[in-house]
């Protein structure tokens, strides 16, 4: 059994964790931490004191340059890079959700600012993040990306379970969470000769502040276990997906989601 559990160890790895300030990737940064490894947290804003094994650097992901600037202060201080995990998403204002902001219009009335800083955060961040910092994690052949589509890059959102509660899920959420998916795949089916593995989480709905009771009752009677997910729930299987605990798994979706999806 202690052969298995070693597999689990990221002793002497190090990872970025872009989001790492946000509810599931918060989680993911102490995890990885817990293993063992050295975590770079990528973000706007950092949620975390000193702490050993931790550094936070603040990263516009949506322009190239600042991706730039970041590598080569991170070569600066780091020599090698083993995992890659990519948490961001543009949910309208990003400390906490608020109803009723245009980042929740209907479709026909969508703003065009909303769809492109969506689009740019969701999908341009991951491909320079992914750009410049993939020839330094080929160099280890035992690498891992990790990238977050969401139950909505499977299916449609539910409207229905939304009402007026002004948190609708948008149409660009749905159109660059499908996108991750594909994404991913591609990098799977292109890199794995040279020692890459790209996985994506889909996780299902966080409970998280700004939800309604009415929308998180409506959430809960279609899922199967019954509730929402906690921010922890998905802290296990992100360490499984990004250790030599997963070492002959490449290209895969990863759905945990309550059993949302199995309906």
């Amino acid at each position: 059994m202690s052969k298995i559990i070693n597999k689990f160890n990221l002793i002497g790895k190090t990872a970025i964790v872009v989001g790492g300030s946000g509810l599931i990737g918060s989680q993911t940064v102490d995890t990885l931490i817990d293993a063992g490894c050295e975590v770079i947290n990528v973000d706007l804003h950092n949620n975390k004191k000193k702490i050993k094994n931790y550094n936070f650097f603040k990263v516009n992901i949506q322009d190239e340059r600042n991706i730039i600037s970041f590598k080569k202060k991170f070569l600066k201080k780091y020599k090698k890079l083993n995992i890659l995990i990519n948490h961001a998403f543009y949910k309208g204002n990003p400390k906490k959700i608020i109803p009723n902001q245009k980042y929740f219009s209907s479709l026909d009335k969508y703003p065009s600012l909303e769809w492109n800083k969506t689009l740019s955060v969701n999908l341009n961040g991951m491909f320079f993040l992914t750009k410049h910092f993939i020839n330094l994690l080929l160099k280890n052949r035992n690498s891992v990306i990790l990238n977050t589509s969401s139950t909505y890059g499977k299916v449609a959102p539910n409207k229905n379970i939304y009402g007026n509660s002004g948190i609708n899920s948008p149409i660009g959420y749905a159109t660059t969470k499908s996108a991750v998916i594909g994404f991913t795949k591609y990098l799977a089916t292109h890199y794995g000769d040279k020692g890459l593995r790209a996985n994506i989480l889909v996780p299902g709905g966080v409970k998280s502040p700004g939800q309604s009771k009415k929308f998180r009752k409506n959430y809960e009677k279609l899922t199967p276990l019954k509730r929402m997910a906690n921010q922890n729930d998905y802290s296990a299987a992100i360490l499984y997906l990004v250790s030599d605990a997963s070492l002959y798994m490449t290209g895969t979706e990863f759905i945990i989601d309550g059993g949302w999806t199995s309906w």
